[in-house]
């Protein structure tokens, strides 16, 4: 027995130096180390699958519900539907707002493919190559009459509730800027085979909505009275006092230098600003109905007009340069910066 008992400790032994061995060799060669790093590398490989797999399922819920609202302010899920309810549309914010005249037309519909196709190019995914990601109709509404009357309407078709992009507004005064012709040029998206969940519905009264826009409305830059004049202004050339007595109550109450400077700056409105194709201009009327149109390097008293920014523009003085916001007279203008 005591024999027995000594070979199996010294079998044992043997296997535990074999063992020893054999890892010392594989540690050597670096066979060992090279297949624990792998295992490593595999294991952090499917950690990261299953951390993005969470977060995918994390994030799923916020995409249904993205892709529902989509969906919900969608026109339909037909060309044929679409085109039909935004014509409805139109045509019911067109009589709401007494403009029997004016009119909606539309252009064929064009289905936009999935910008992910390069990612479904084999196995099961591939289906998808060819579905249809949304579609898009071109519409132009063309309407006239007084200018306020073109703003609101303008305020009610960027401020629809269904899917679209206002992509060229064009005005064109008529009799003096009595009228106006106003062309909208829209695209409307639509969400294919989508099927909306409730009735779509403008959020807010638009006339509430309006009414930051009711002074801009007011101050048709179009607008030429009858017998009227005109100040052209040539090139750092300064306009002509009025002689016509201004209404006491139409100007506003300015500091000393001002008044004293000579010229009636408060009886002159920024009407409108644009940034066109030739530069940029600005427009002003004066109280007794004259108007007047700068580009840049053209004065106004001692303020040289020199461009535009958003709805302001911008003049330089003798104390540096000024902005004026629209609907502010000259003498509301302020220091750039404050």
């Amino acid at each position: 027995m005591p024999l027995l008992k000594r070979m199996r400790f010294e079998l044992v032994l043997a296997a535990i130096a074999l063992v020893a061995t054999v890892l010392s060799f594989l540690a050597a060669s670096g066979r060992l180390t090279t297949t624990r790093s792998s295992t490593e590398d595999s294991i952090a490989i499917s950690n990261g699958v299953l951390a993005s797999a969470r977060a995918e399922r994390a994030a799923k819920p916020k995409r249904v519900a993205q892709l529902k609202s989509f969906v919900d302010h969608s026109l339909g899920g037909t060309a044929e539907t679409a085109d039909s309810a935004l014509r409805a549309r139109v045509n019911r914010v067109l009589e709401e707002l007494s403009l029997p005249d004016a009119s909606v037309g539309t252009s064929a519909a064009v289905i936009q493919g999935t910008p992910a196709r390069a990612e479904f190019a084999r196995g099961s995914l591939k289906k998808l190559r060819d579905e249809p990601d949304f579609g898009e109709i071109q519409a132009t509404v063309a309407a006239s009459g007084r200018y306020d009357q073109m703003l609101r309407l303008l305020y009610r078709i960027a401020t629809e509730p269904w899917l679209h992009r206002i992509d060229m507004v064009r005005f064109d005064p008529k009799s003096g800027g009595e009228r106006v012709s106003m062309s909208v040029r829209l695209t409307a998206l639509f969400i294919v085979g989508g099927q909306a969940s409730v009735e779509l519905q403008r959020e807010g009264d638009p006339v509430v909505g309006f009414a930051p826009y009711l002074a801009l409305a007011a101050s048709n830059p179009y607008f030429i009275p009858s017998g009227a004049p005109v100040v052209a202004v040539s090139q750092n050339q300064t306009p002509i006092a009025m002689t016509t007595p201004v209404p006491a109550e139409a100007v506003a109450v300015v500091p000393p230098e001002i008044i004293n400077s000579g010229f009636p700056y408060s009886t002159w409105m920024l009407t409108g600003v644009i940034r066109g194709p030739t530069g940029d201009e600005a427009f002003l009327r004066c109280v007794d109905g004259s108007a007047m149109q700068l580009v840049p390097g053209q004065a106004v008293g001692e303020l040289v007009f020199r461009g535009v920014t958003f709805d302001l523009a911008e003049f330089e003085s003798s104390g540096g340069r000024v902005r004026v916001r629209i609907g502010d007279n000259l003498a509301q203008r302020s220091p750039i910066g404050q």
